[in-house]
């Protein structure tokens, strides 16, 4: 199943749902660097009712995917992560170290509200 992604004023949201599986994210990711009918703006990843089952290997293929394929000149430069378990708070905190040389900054939040102030921030 698909994470969906709805695009706000501010910020584009991504949710992935119960059932979602690393190859799910990995299109999701494909689809918010090349759809053009997705716009460039800061994003925010809720996790509230799956994935659970990311490998630490998952998370340094993402990386590579993410490197390999962000787009010359893109202007995002924050993505934030909200989570809800603890589980999802160690997978979110470990992809943040594994993908600090990224050319945007990603935060992991517990609360949605902050986690688009943040992103919505132009510091």
């Amino acid at each position: 199943m698909s994470p969906e992604i709805t695009k706000k004023k501010d910020y584009i949201l991504i949710v992935p749902k119960a059932g979602t599986d690393f190859l799910e994210i990995l299109r999701t990711v494909g689809r918010l660097f090349y759809v053009d009918e997705i716009p460039e703006k800061n994003r925010i990843w809720l996790f509230r009712e799956g994935p659970e089952k990311f490998s630490c290997e998952d998370l340094y293929k993402l990386r590579d995917i993410i490197k390999e394929n962000y787009p010359k000149g893109h202007k995002i430069d924050k993505t934030a992560i909200v989570i809800e378990s603890e589980f999802q708070s160690r997978m979110a905190e470990s992809f943040r170290q594994i993908a600090k040389d990224f050319p945007f900054e990603i935060r992991v939040f517990s609360d949605l509200q902050a986690a688009e102030d943040w992103v919505r921030c132009k510091i």
